[in-house]
């Protein structure tokens, strides 16, 4: 949480600030020493100068060269705590790639694609990266020399079989977000060429274009792209997707804040970090808002937006979680990710069959049986919650939630015995877990024992917010406490 503050407080100090500099953050990664595969000789070459240059323009810059897969993981972590109240990122990655089922990876110095199984752990999916940006900046550009022939995928298309048909050549075209774009040394679908001299045709001209041009990116783009065709005769050619919402220039020097706009006498506190922050595409940084000003005009529209980035952040999930179900339909893990993205999004007609195909793949999953039982019970099906979470305790006997939950679908069939029991032993396992006392609570006030109810009411409120259900029985256990009391 604390980072999510420090995040946060830095904007407003950013925008506070007499001198406004922009905080520009690039990934530089060349891999040529390839371990199970031939040596590229121009990749690190590429990234040394991609380096060089974006330092030139004010970058902070994470390099890395000839990287395992641990070291890769490593730099994007770094890469991504960095970018955190950056105004633009950039990630370069010049060295094998490949596409498999219209998924980008690109390719560790350790990486043997022997088996399409060992993808993930192997490799690096383009879209990891990718997303990470855009949650955490607002401009994102993305320069991907990945596409030169790699006979690890002739391996990979050994062993798949029938099904190396999945397996693309070059990579595949990837669309960008609001505020990204992503370049590719060559079109979707074909493959680039290494070079005979220090550095390939297309890191080259992009090298030199960063480095001298005052032209916005737009224009850099089409430059690059007639000097590639041009020196390899037009058997490759540049392309990228767009969807920025401006002009980018690399040369941009940090600009003064006009006087007007850094004096607002008349403006509150909620109103100037709200300018800060209205633009950001981090959840996390609209979340510590929301806390800090939840009783201001602007904490609405806070919340508005954060609804909307959660709305394409689960889309972006459930697209992928759905990828991966076709692509191993008897793995249960996908099935239930998605099905708890739907849970999240209240669509519980679509969670119920993700979880039961997940029970049907592993009959002892607990997990399972919770959240499907959970999703019945949101459908005020209490008799399938009953049974779902009776499993759940079964195979999980000290599980305080689904004792609690089952005592929540006992109360909504007014069976408050049964209840009552259940909270009992949520409590009995967790004695911190605040939910079962305002449950319990609310149930010995439905059965008129006003004495018991309100030393649950009371025994809750000293409590912590202890798990997702917390600032619940926090808030209910005060709604019921100032109805009883006289």
């Amino acid at each position: 949480m604390l980072h999510r503050v420090i995040a946060f407080l830095g904007m407003i100090l950013l925008f506070s600030s007499s001198a406004v500099a922009e905080k520009r953050v690039a990934l530089v990664i060349g891999n040529s020493a390839y371990l199970h595969t031939v040596t590229l000789t121009n990749p690190k070459n590429d990234a040394a100068d991609m380096v060089a240059a974006l330092k030139k323009r004010g970058f902070v810059v994470i390099e890395g060269f000839d990287l395992n897969k641990a070291a890769f993981d490593s730099k994007v972590l770094e890469f991504a705590a960095t970018l955190r109240g950056a105004d633009a990122g950039v990630f370069y990655y010049a060295g094998h790639g490949l596409q498999v089922a219209g998924q980008n990876y690109l390719v560790p110095i350790d990486a043997k694609a022997e088996a399409a199984e060992t993808l993930e752990f192997e490799m690096l999916r383009v879209d990891v990266v990718h997303r990470i940006m855009e949650r955490l900046t607002n401009t994102n550009i993305l320069f991907l020399d990945a596409c030169r022939d790699n006979p690890l995928t002739r391996n990979l298309a050994r062993s798949m079989g029938t099904r190396s048909s999945e397996i693309g050549h070059g990579l595949a075209q990837v669309e960008a977000g609001v505020g990204t774009l992503i370049s590719f040394s060559t079109q979707p679908g074909n493959v680039a060429l290494d070079g005979t001299g220090r550095n390939s045709p297309f890191a080259s001209a992009l090298v030199r274009e960063v480095s001298s041009s005052n032209d916005d990116l737009s224009a850099i783009l089409i430059a690059v792209r007639n000097d590639v065709m041009r020196e390899t005769q037009r058997k490759q050619i540049p392309w990228e997707h767009s969807a920025l919402t401006g002009r980018f220039y690399f040369n941009q020097p940090a600009q003064t804040a006009p006087a007007a706009a850094l004096s607002h006498p008349e403006s509150s506190e909620p109103e100037r970090a709200w300018t800060a922050a209205r633009d950001t595409t981090s959840i996390p940084v609209l979340e510590d808002f929301v806390a800090r000003y939840k009783d201001s005009f602007y904490a609405g529209l806070a919340r508005a937006r954060l609804e909307e980035l959660r709305k394409v952040d689960d889309n972006q999930k459930i697209a992928d979680f759905t990828k991966a179900i076709e692509s191993s339909p008897n793995v249960a893990f996908a099935y239930a990710n998605r099905g708890r993205v739907y849970f999240y999004r209240k669509d519980y007609d679509r969670a119920i069959p993700d979880f039961t195909q997940v029970i049907n793949l592993e009959p002892k999953n607990s997990f399972a049986y919770h959240f499907r039982g959970l999703s019945y019970h949101r459908k005020s099906d209490f008799d399938r919650a009953i049974s779902d979470f009776t499993k759940a305790i079964d195979l999980n006997p000290k599980d305080q939630f689904a004792y609690n939950n089952r005592g929540n679908a006992y109360y909504g069939k007014l069976d408050y015995g049964r209840a009552i029991a259940d909270f009992d032993q949520a409590i009995n396992l967790d004695p911190l877990f605040p939910a079962p006392f305002t449950a319990r609570g609310i149930a010995y006030e439905a059965t008129g024992r006003r004495d018991l109810a309100l030393r649950d009411y009371q025994a809750a409120l000293a409590l912590p917010e202890k798990y997702e259900d917390g600032k619940w029985a926090h808030e209910a256990a005060r709604a019921h406490l100032s109805w009883l009391k006289p």
